[in-house]
């Protein structure tokens, strides 16, 4: 718990100190902010052993320009299933992450790949979430990393055909109390400055 812990403030330290460094240069220049949703799948192994779980949902982001490169990224996201095993359970994981987006100089490329790293935290809820089967709590640390790409649509809309994100998530399972998911996306955002 404390080694997850130290990770978490490590990572909000490290993210705050790219968006202190990149105000001087926001003050300075104009950057895009863009909003969207999107689809998402997420592969989960919150039961213990592989036991894995396919869930669907969807997201919001917030992805505000520091630089021509960087970008401030809010993300929450719900996924759901119900009908798991013949019992019927169900399971909702909901994952709050806020971190940095890097994206690389591409000079009339139409496509704009990108990097990301986004810590924050994560909850469960439903028949499988750990509260209820007695492993722990529903609340726990989530760090998500991963990229995609992008196209522009037009000045305002841009398509992201496919983000592939690690998800890493500590929630107790009753085995080593930590899920490496598979989370993949597609979406659609919205300039809302330029």
């Amino acid at each position: 718990m404390l080694i997850t812990h130290n990770i978490y403030r490590a990572g909000l330290l490290v993210l705050f100190a790219l968006i202190v460094g990149s105000t001087f240069t926001v003050a300075q220049e104009r950057h895009s902010i863009l909003v969207g949703a999107d689809y998402t799948y997420v592969k989960t192994n919150i039961l213990p052993g592989c036991n894995c779980v396919s869930l669907n949902g969807g997201g919001l982001q917030l992805d505000a320009g520091l630089t021509s490169h960087l970008a401030a990224v809010a993300d929450l996201t719900i996924a759901h299933r119900s009908g798991i095993t013949q019992n019927n359970y169900d399971l909702t994981q909901t994952t709050y992450t806020f971190g940095a987006r890097y994206l690389p100089f591409r000079p009339r490329a139409r496509w704009q790949p990108f990097g990301e790293l986004l810590l924050g935290g994560a909850h469960t809820s439903g028949s499988l979430a750990p509260d209820n089967t007695g492993f722990g709590g529903s609340n726990t640390f989530a760090l998500q990393t991963g990229g995609g790409v992008r196209l522009p649509l037009s000045s305002r809309i841009v398509l992201e055909p496919v983000r592939v994100d690690y998800l890493l998530t500590k929630f107790g399972n009753g085995a080593d109390d930590r899920q490496n998911d598979l989370r993949v996306s597609v979406g659609i955002l919205f300039r809302l400055k330029h």
